[in-house]
């Protein structure tokens, strides 16, 4: 009796891994393909080269699987403000914005001279447009360049954040999207912006 028993648990047993080995392939399609993931990785990452861009110029990044990315090279002047803006702003801080964690000081940024950001304003969708430090927007902001948005005309300083006196409900600093320096006028993106907001 129990040798007969011993058999067929045997038997159900051997059933049983002949079935793990059949159903392997379709289990493999459902499990993560590193391949798959590598491709997608080196689809966010694209190398740009900023040696040619000049102060208070704009570089516009093109197909990058995230949108439009811009980078605009600040001057020592704009440099200069980021951190006397800091009463006029609505978060000076990033705190409530996207962008890499590392990147919330008043820069925003790993290069001082490059601002690296998606060129589009947070609540709408409207495009941004380079307003320079010599164009006063309006007389009751301390102005050292920066950004205005082509909807409602909210500003932001050369960091992308925005100025608390004419900023609309829902709107938040410009977002940043992952990037490293790769050397000194050199960066590559490497991922849609990090999502951050409340």
């Amino acid at each position: 009796m129990n040798r007969r028993l011993l058999l067929v648990r045997m038997t159900k047993l051997l059933v049983l891994i002949g079935l793990l080995f059949a159903a392997y392939p379709f289990i493999a399609t459902l499990l993560p393909d590193s391949t798959v993931d590598a491709g997608r990785e080196q689809q966010w990452r694209r190398s740009v080269d900023l040696a040619r861009l000049q102060p208070g110029e704009l570089l516009h990044v093109e197909d990058w699987p995230g949108g439009p990315v811009a980078v605009y090279r600040r001057s020592a002047h704009e440099l200069t403000g980021l951190e006397r803006l800091r009463p006029q702003l609505q978060d000076p801080d990033s705190k409530r914005s996207q962008q890499p964690a590392d990147l919330r000081g008043a820069r925003r940024s790993y290069l001082a001279d490059y601002f690296v950001f998606i060129p589009v304003e947070t609540r709408r969708g409207c495009q941004v447009r380079v307003l320079p430090a010599d164009r006063q927007p309006r007389t009751d902001v301390l102005w050292y360049g920066g950004f205005t948005d082509a909807c409602g005309g909210s500003l932001y300083d050369t960091a992308g954040r925005l100025y608390r006196a004419h900023a609309d409900t829902g709107q938040y600093n410009l977002r940043v999207p992952a990037y490293r320096p790769t050397g000194k006028d050199q960066i590559q993106l490497i991922g849609p912006p990090p999502q951050s907001l409340p």
